[in-house]
């Protein structure tokens, strides 16, 4: 019963520091029936940071009960601005956005001076999920976009030195039922450390939206994919740790390890036989995006631990 306990306070601790976007399904908001009706923790054209412009801007979200789970979900909706005659485009974010007359100049960033415009965040995620339905007009393309970065940036951005990973879903067709999505983070840099997350979501394809198409949103999450551990004995001798371009084994009882590494294939990619080492490095930034599977073995315990690169 104390080994059960131990196992389920661990895995507790790992779901707790999983971090997820903040309100990432949709049931708190602020201003609800007025025009400035936003998510809580999340933006729109209407709270831009161009206030000249944010009594012009149409409202272009919208809470919804016509949700996936729970009571609400986010509704984004492209509209006609009548004054400049141009589409506002069905925006969510949960940094920023910085309006212009010419959607060519317009563009979301994390204000990293003001904490309601961005989200502090350090892990790094398998995986970008969420459910959807779109109902595209013409050609229009919906997305969303995740980026974890470092510093001060925004989408879209001419230097993408501080961009560390993305993650990114294009909603071409119309999907009138709930449909699930999943899309694998893309780590682009390992020179920097997170701190922070930027999500933004459109009904239309940035500056190219047409009026009236809809999309709604639910339900977003990150995945993380943890080690899973088949113990032979009442010990935990092996942790798994990741960063960018390396994992690290570490041998609580330093006995000798076997490790092998597949691909979703099944191919062996690394075999390897360690004695009497506490610590073990395995470089994986040669690795080509994709999914793999390491096996560790020790004389009492196997340990799988399956990650994205």
């Amino acid at each position: 019963m104390k080994y059960i306990v131990l196992v389920l306070l661990k895995f507790k601790v790992l779901f707790l520091l999983a971090q997820q976007l903040d309100n990432n399904g949709f049931e708190n908001w602020e201003n609800i029936g007025t025009p400035t009706e936003e998510p809580i923790d999340w933006s729109s054209t209407k709270t831009s940071d161009t206030p000249s412009l944010n009594g012009f801007a149409p409202q272009v979200i919208e809470r919804s009960s016509d949700a996936h789970s729970g009571s609400y979900s986010a509704k984004l909706t492209n509209k006609n601005v009548p004054i400049v005659n141009i589409v506002a485009n069905g925006l969510l974010t949960n940094g920023r956005v910085h309006a212009s007359t010419n959607p060519e100049n317009a563009y979301v960033f994390t204000d990293q001076t003001n904490d309601n415009w961005n989200q502090q965040f350090t892990n790094y995620p398998d995986s970008l999920t969420g459910w959807y339905k779109y109902s595209p007009q013409g050609n229009d393309i919906g997305e969303i976009t995740v980026l974890i970065h470092s510093g001060s940036t925004q989408i879209p951005a001419s230097n993408t030195s501080e961009w560390i990973a993305v993650a990114e879903k294009k909603f071409f067709s119309t999907n009138n039922s709930w449909s699930r999505f999943s899309v694998p983070f893309e780590y682009i840099s390992s020179s920097n450390s997170p701190q922070y997350i930027l999500c933004v979501i459109s009904a239309g394809d940035s500056t190219l939206a047409i009026q009236n198409s809809e999309l709604l949103i639910d339900d977003i999450e990150l995945i993380y994919n943890l080690p899973t551990s088949i113990h032979l004995k009442k010990e935990n001798s092996i942790e798994i740790s990741r960063s960018y371009k390396q994992i690290q084994i570490r041998n609580l009882k330093s006995s000798g390890l076997e490790i092998n590494m597949y691909d979703l294939q099944g191919k062996i990619l690394l075999k390897e036989t360690v004695s009497n080492s506490y610590s073990y490095q395995i470089d994986i930034s040669s690795l080509k995006n994709g999914f793999y599977i390491l096996k560790v073995k020790s004389s009492n315990e196997v340990t799988s631990y399956k990650f994205f690169r």
